[in-house]
């Protein structure tokens, strides 16, 4: 599958949940609105909704660039990428799970900021700077940002 298939399937993917993203950002809006608005302690579990989508998302998303490149490499890097998404939510679960037993999350939060943070950014790069090295075809998703904001200007 060449380079051009696949920005194609890409696109078909993102406009297939493009309404779907809008539903749930306008749910979890009207959502934190509410929780701001009652003050609940619940409110704390609203990023972890967002997270959980988000991972649901990630999961169609490896599926389908399995689809691209049947290396059993190229997965690896894919499933490594979607294991990294999961344990933020896994660690996030457990943080709500501590906020809920009483114990002071501030710390924990602290040091996942500044350890998580970064990794959470930098992973992603190397991980697609990898899969580019195993696939000529790999669409990067620098270069997929690209090619979308050239799609809207013109």
């Amino acid at each position: 599958m060449d380079k051009a298939e696949r920005l194609q399937r890409i696109e078909q993917f993102e406009k297939r949940f493009t309404r779907l993203n809008i539903i749930v950002s306008v749910v979890m809006l009207g959502v934190s609105i509410y929780f701001l608005s009652t003050w609940s302690p619940y409110s704390i579990l609203l990023p972890g909704a967002a997270l959980l989508y988000t991972t649901w998302l990630e999961w169609n998303k490896m599926r389908l660039q399995q689809s691209f490149n049947p290396s059993t490499r190229y997965h690896r890097l894919l499933r490594i990428d979607f294991a990294v998404m999961l344990i933020s939510l896994i660690w996030f679960m457990i943080l709500i799970a501590m906020h809920f037993i009483g114990i002071n999350i501030l710390p924990w939060m602290s040091w996942t900021l500044l350890i998580g943070g970064p990794c959470l950014i930098l992973f992603p790069r190397w991980s697609d700077r990898k899969q580019s090295t195993l696939d000529e075809h790999h669409v990067t998703s620098g270069e997929w940002s690209q090619i979308r904001l050239k799609r809207k200007v013109t």
